[in-house]
Order: structure tokens, then sequence, then C-alpha cells
């Protein structure tokens, strides 16, 4: 039992220490500069058969060294590993989020923390041009001084187990996910669809389209269309801008039909009162009104629609001491397009975010600090003053690990 737990530990140590394909890549790009090529080509297929992003970036470095070297065409070279692989993995992230909300008409807002730990074990299918991801992840979330926020609604704890698959090469990525979400007593199910083609390359850059959708089965869901540029470096400025058009759908309450059912109520209960009086002077000549019920009351669901432009730029920068510091946003102009009534249609909103993250990389892990801001505010028409909240922010400090083995 011993060697057994000692063998364990070897294979640990040898896993949490292996050369991850990032230092792999920097390896050939330092002998790369020092003109060192056959060290670097062989360090550039080193590190294509190491799991990591950069895998087709490397694949086209090789095709086009060894096209130059005149060793073999740039369509049949052989990149590192000519066989199929497996491997197996386990991701995962153990974070703490510190959170303040705060609203419209509140002069002081909540504050709270969410304490999470996500386990994402995944296999690895790696042909010539293929890569195939089998994924699987468990998601447990606890939320901190969760009473004193019931604007936020949250439960106590939320748990989410999720699947996906992923499918890589020949410039396009496929992503599928289904998540299972359990939130205190209430479950739903989220669908993800992720799609992205790259049209054109030069250097450690790429251009291309993406398609995105979104539906949970307890409301909303989206799809959007964007143009994409992507550059992607070992060390120094990476940066990824996403530009175009989203549409949104989520269910929205029935005011108008609410103030008309009350409208009718009010009228047929002073008509009732009216009755009853004249019932009594008249000592039964009136015919006696029923009395209208609380349940003529109308509350509805509908659905809400938007549409408009979106743009999602991430910018950073990757020093030699492996620090990189990384900022980002996502900002959405809405125009409402469909619900419940003409008035509803006038609502503009404006859906935003930002955040700037500082992260340490050692060997197979990786240590964030970070802090995100989202805002959120309507332009209302003056019958839905006072019905939706005008505007809204949430801060979220966020410390924590993450780790691929």
């Amino acid at each position: 039992m011993l060697r057994l737990f000692f063998l364990m530990l070897v294979m640990l140590a040898t896993a949490l220490f292996a050369e991850t394909q990032e230092e792999a890549y920097y390896r050939a790009m330092k002998a790369e500069e020092a003109g060192d090529i056959p060290a670097a080509l062989k360090a550039f297929e080193e590190a294509a058969a190491l799991p990591g992003e950069y895998t087709e970036e490397i694949q086209n470095i090789i095709r086009e060294y060894k096209a130059a070297l005149g060793e073999a065409d740039s369509d049949s070279v052989n990149l590192g590993d000519p066989e199929p692989s497996w491997e197996f993995h386990v991701a995962g992230e153990l974070g703490l989020y510190g959170l303040h909300y705060k609203e419209t008409g509140m002069d002081e807002g909540e504050k709270g923390g969410d304490l999470f730990l996500n386990v994402n074990p995944y296999l690895d299918y790696v042909s010539r041009k293929w890569s195939h991801t089998f994924a699987a992840s468990v998601q447990a979330d606890y939320f901190l001084n969760n009473d004193n926020m019931p604007l936020l609604d949250t439960n106590n704890w939320n748990l989410v187990l999720g699947l996906e698959y992923t499918l890589m090469g020949r410039g396009m990525l496929l992503d599928v996910g289904y998540d299972f979400n359990i939130e205190g007593e209430e479950l739903s199910s989220d669908f993800l669809l992720w799609f992205e083609k790259d049209w054109y390359r030069f250097e450690k850059q790429r251009i291309g389209t993406v398609a995105w959708a979104f539906y949970r089965t307890s409301g909303p869901m989206s799809f959007a269309f964007y143009a994409s540029w992507h550059r992607t470096a070992a060390e120094g400025l990476n940066g990824t801008v996403y530009l175009g058009a989203k549409f949104e759908a989520d269910s929205a309450f029935d005011y108008v039909a609410l103030d008309q059912s009350i409208n009718a109520y009010n009228q047929a209960y002073d008509e009732y009162l009216q009755s009853e009086y004249a019932y009594e002077l008249s000592e039964g000549a009136t015919p006696l009104l029923e009395k209208p019920s609380l349940e003529s009351l109308v509350f509805r669901q509908t659905l809400g629609s938007w549409l408009g432009p979106v743009f999602r730029p991430r910018i950073s920068y990757k020093f030699k001491n492996r620090i990189a510091v990384e900022a980002n946003a996502s900002l959405f102009y809405g125009f409402a397009i469909g619900g419940p009534d003409e008035e509803y249609k006038k609502i503009k909103k404006f859906d935003g975010s930002c955040g700037l993250t500082v992260s340490w990389q050692y060997w197979k892990m990786n240590f964030y600090l970070g802090l995100d801001r989202k805002y959120k505010r309507y332009n209302l028409p003056q019958y839905y003053q006072g019905k939706y909240t005008e505007s809204y922010t949430r801060t979220l400090l966020k410390l924590g690990a993450k780790w691929d083995i």
C-alpha cells in the first residue's frame, strides 16, 4: 500500500513538473531568435506533441519550416507524432468572489461572496489534423452572507453538472455544451454552441467569424454572430476582439394586461358596492350583483426580445517571469424588438462589463487576482418608469487558482 501511495505521488509530481506546451513554444522561439534552426524546429515539434492552445499555430510553423527547408511538401509533412493519441487530464478551479450589488434607489448596496470549486476531467483524442475533447464538469457554489442579499435572490448553494465536446482543426473550432443546474429546489438546463472559423492568417494573427448560441430552459436565450481577430503569442501581447450583433430573448411581465385587469376589477367592485347599497334601500327590489373575484386579475409572462451591436475585446500581456495582465470588456446596446406591448418596444438598454486580472503561472498552476464590474442601464418610456429598475452595478473582487494536470 505504501509503495502504491509513493508511486501515485511520483506520477502526480511528474505531471505537475512536466514541460508545458507554452514552455516548449517559448524555448523554440528562443532558439529561432538565436539562429539555431534545427534546435528551433525540434522544439516546435516537441511543443506540437504537447496538449495546449497553440497546437494549430505550432503545426503551421512546422509546415513553413519544412517547406522552406525542402524536407517535405507543406501538406504532407509529419507533424511530430504521426499516430493518433489519447490523453486524460483533470482541470479545475478553486476561487472566491467578493460581491457588491447596488441598484437605482439604494443608499447602500448588498454585500456577499461566492466560494466555488470546479473540477473538469477531460479526454483528448488528437489525430494529424483534428483534435477531439470530451469533457465533464462539476461546479459547486456556496454563497456567503446570502441572507443579506434579497435583491440578488440567490440560494445558499448551487450545483452545476456539465458535459462538453470540442472539435478543433483546419482553422475551425466547434464547442457544444450542456449544463444541468441545481439551484436550491429549482432545476434548469443550459445548452451552448460556439462555432468559429478562421479565414485569414498572418504571423501570429487570425481573422475569422463566430456563430454563438445559448439557451436556458428557465428563461433566457441568445444568438450572436461576430467577426473575430486573435493575436496569440507565448510571450508579449495577446489579444482577442469580437465585433458583431446579438439577439436576446427572455420572459417579460405583461404590466398592461395586469393594469387593465385591475381597472376592470375596481370598476366591477364599485358596481357591486352600489348594487349592495341599492339592494339594502329597496329591501330586495334591486338584484344583487356577484362580488368580483381576485382571480380575474391577469398575471402573465410573455416573451421580450432584443437586438443590437456587441463589442467584446480582451487584451493581455505575458511577461517572461510568467506574470500576465489581462483587460477585458463586453459592451451590448439593445433595442427591444418584441414584447408584451408597444410601450415595451420603446425600451433600450446598455449592458456592459469590464475587468482587470493579474495572474502568475507556476508549472501546472495559475494563480489570479482580479476585479470585474458589470453595469446595466435601461432607457425607459414613461409608462415603465418605476416598473423596471433603471440601472444597477455589480462588482466582483476575485481570487483563486486554476490547474490542468
